[in-house]
């Protein structure tokens, strides 16, 4: 596990478009950080930069100790889960868990039976025991969704990063996968950077939530404080008075007695 440090970030496009601008953010090691805001904000490119799969145009990302600007994904030690499952349905599950492990290059590919035992750690941590035999197909969504996480586990990265996990599950689902990574989390500790539109999903998993705007970094700091004292109409108008409205809608729907 390690600190991430975004220094004087931005990216720009050819024609001219910042996606992400100036952007200073240092996340602690061990530390659940959520970045949050609407559609076109840059939350993803500002995961994707860190992940090797955009450019930098300004700017340092720093792993630990290392600039990774230059480095590509498979050299920065980090694990990803996309809103797409991405599973290979003509695999078993256990066969999906260690597809990566199994395509490392012979000098740094891990000996078989390490494979197997990391297979069987991650399946028991994401109570995937009973399915690793069965193909994705046979599975249900949470449960897919737990295999992509596993597969990402599996490698044991320095940091985890989650672009919109949960966006292809009902709304029973996605509490209970709230749940199941914020456990996750407490659990095994690993640095986690994750992307969300959800406010509600945002103020529920994070020990730190970034709330960004048109590509720039708007507040940031943890969920309760953020709330409860907003430093801007955007933040005041994203976050709180969506939440105000969701407990006004509940409590007319459900009203004390």
């Amino acid at each position: 596990m390690v600190e991430v440090r975004y220094e004087n970030v931005t990216k720009r496009y050819d024609n001219g478009f910042e996606a992400v601008r100036n952007l200073d953010l240092s996340i602690s090691d061990g530390e659940f950080l959520v970045l949050l805001g609407p559609s076109g904000c840059g939350k993803s490119t500002t995961l994707r930069m860190l992940a090797g799969l955009e450019d930098v145009s300004e700017g340092n990302i720093v792993i630990g100790d290392t600039r990774v600007n230059d480095l590509p994904p498979g050299a920065r030690g980090l694990g990803m889960v996309f809103q797409s499952y991405a599973l290979y349905p003509h695999m078993t599950i256990a066969e999906n868990l260690s597809f990566g492990l199994r395509m490392e290059n012979p000098e740094s590919r891990l000996p078989d039976e390490e494979i197997v035992k990391r297979v069987q750690d991650v399946a028991k941590l994401m109570e995937l025991v009973d399915q690793l035999t069965k193909k994705p197909k046979q599975l249900s969504g949470g449960q897919r969704q737990r295999v992509a996480l596993g597969r990402a586990l599996i490698r044991r990265p320095q940091v985890l990063l989650m672009d919109e996990p949960l966006s292809n599950l009902d709304a029973e689902l996605r509490h209970q996968m709230r749940q199941e990574i914020r456990r996750l989390h407490d659990q095994l500790g690993t640095t986690t950077v994750y992307v969300t539109h959800d406010q509600i999903e945002a103020m529920t998993l994070a020990d730190r939530i970034v709330i960004m705007d048109k590509g720039e970094l708007q507040q940031h700091g943890a969920p309760l404080d953020v709330y409860n004292n907003p430093e801007n109409e955007f933040v005041r108008g994203f976050l709180c008075k969506h939440i105000d409205e969701i407990v006004d809608t509940a409590n007319s729907l459900f009203p004390r007695e």
